[in-house]
């Protein structure tokens, strides 16, 4: 599900450990030389769009009120989000590439092939990031991709099992292998991820396929053998486990859980999160601006904003991801719903561009078994 949102008012331990939590207050703070420079060009240019498949609604409202807040851009400041998935946001924005008239103005998504080609073709403008200095030893040492200066890697998340403990059946239910994934109990309960659409999906099957962790040729037929329902997005199947129809999703994100608890508070108790020992493929997010967007100056600020503190207390608050920031510290009111990575075996690729010429075999591998 696609949503558009117009705002305006009138592989590493040492890396890992850098992923900590705790309460943090929101403040401004002092504006850094690139901020100082940009901010009155983009009240200038009075507006930013911004494509993606990550922010929920109330997150993109909150990141508006911020960003106009902080920079003093005003009520008339027009922020636009525009969420769709993976592979549509990709797609959207090489349409807009290839015909060199844009609609947005800033990219952020899972899609290191898409960001190495875009910087290699001169298709992103360069980036004069203060922010990024506390972020890129973090991304590097994680094994993420990243291509300053014209590619930045503010944000990750990992695919979690999710379950609800209220559904029948599934009172005793807990996951903490691959194993546990394809239960012959589970007969009925199940989703499968469709990989074909998704940039994540699939590089999670390849990360984890690599370092050895799942055998997906014989996991992909164990987990049809539960006659799993196939669905994209992770709101759609988070709905699906909370209404019971299928009450066990293996990959969704714990910020969908910890959104609808906030909407639901009676589910905090019923909505299950775990982990698996085999790993988590964690999935960086990369960030550019468009060469040729009609607002380059309040894109290349809403950069900065998002690689700053207050930026990532936005959106780990809003979506419970993870933040490259070193030594962040998350606010205290999603660390529930957060891993401590530090007791996690994390999965990331050496080379995650090279991972895009395998993405038709693995995505046929799967369609054989759940098309």
């Amino acid at each position: 599900m696609n949503s558009h949102i117009k705002v305006s008012l009138a592989g590493a331990v040492s890396a890992v450990a850098m992923f900590s939590f705790g309460s943090v207050a929101f403040a401004a703070g002092h504006l850094n030389a690139t901020e100082k420079a940009l901010a009155p060009k983009a009240k200038a240019e009075g507006s930013v769009t911004i494509i993606h498949p990550l922010f929920s609604d109330r997150t993109a409202q909150r990141m508006a009120a911020a960003f106009k807040k902080r920079y003093d851009l005003g009520d008339d400041f027009e922020f636009n989000s525009l969420r769709k998935g993976t592979g549509a946001t990709v797609a959207q924005v090489k349409q807009e590439i290839k015909a060199g008239k844009f609609t947005v103005d800033v990219i952020t998504v899972h899609s290191p092939a898409f960001f190495d080609e875009g910087a290699a073709r001169g298709a992103f403008l360069e980036l004069d990031s203060v922010n990024w200095d506390d972020s890129k030893g973090v991304v590097e040492a994680a094994g993420q991709y990243s291509r300053y200066p014209h590619v930045v890697t503010p944000l990750a998340y990992t695919f979690q099992p999710v379950w609800n403990a209220s559904c029948p059946g599934m009172e005793n239910f807990s996951v903490d292998s691959y194993a546990d994934a394809v239960e012959a109990s589970l007969k009925g309960k199940t989703i499968s991820s469709d990989i074909t659409k998704s940039f994540t999906y699939t590089n999670s099957v390849i990360a984890l396929q690599r370092a050895g962790a799942v055998d997906f040729a014989t996991f992909w037929p164990a987990l049809a053998k539960t006659d799993p329902l196939v669905e994209f997005r992770t709101e759609p199947k988070m709905q699906m486990v909370i209404s019971c129809q299928r009450p066990f999703d293996m990959w969704n994100l714990s910020g969908r859980v910890y959104q609808n608890v906030l909407k639901s508070p009676g589910l905090a108790d019923k909505i299950k999160i775990g982990s698996y020992k085999e790993g988590q493929a964690m999935l960086g997010n990369q960030m550019a601006v468009l060469k040729g967007a009609k607002n380059p100056n309040a894109a290349k600020l809403f950069v900065e904003f998002l690689l700053s503190k207050e930026g990532a207390d936005l959106y780990v608050e809003g979506e419970a991801v993870y933040s490259f920031r070193e030594g962040y510290k998350a606010p205290a009111a999603v660390a529930p719903y957060l891993m401590d990575l530090s007791q996690h075996k994390l999965v990331g690729m050496e080379d995650w561009v090279g991972a895009a010429n395998e993405y038709k075999v693995y995505r046929e591998d799967w369609q054989k078994n759940f098309r």
